[in-house]
């Protein structure tokens, strides 16, 4: 895989979690979101990109770019675009 795609796809599941834990920390508010935060990074962050990777690696650089522009303006994250669920990662708010 060539690094520009390596680099697209990070960056891809960057923004979708970034999405993604930006409506947790307004769903909990922000003190209590902040703490909810941490806990979902340590219990899945690692299990959501290694996820997302493997998933994403099969994408063309077209369309993981389409992707990123589609994260990027708007509060989606891959679950939500993608309409696919990784299965060891929880992302229910």
């Amino acid at each position: 895989m060539s690094q520009i795609k390596t680099d697209l796809i990070s960056e891809v599941i960057r923004v979708s979690q970034t999405n993604f834990l930006n409506r947790k920390r307004a769903h909990y508010g922000n003190d209590l979101g902040d703490d909810a935060i941490v806990a979902w990074i340590q219990e899945n962050g690692r299990s959501y990109r290694e996820g997302w990777t493997a998933k994403l690696e099969n994408y063309p650089t077209t369309e993981l770019s389409a992707m990123l522009r589609s994260l990027s303006s708007s509060t989606q994250h891959l679950e939500e675009l993608l309409n696919f669920k990784l299965d060891r990662v929880e992302t229910k708010l």
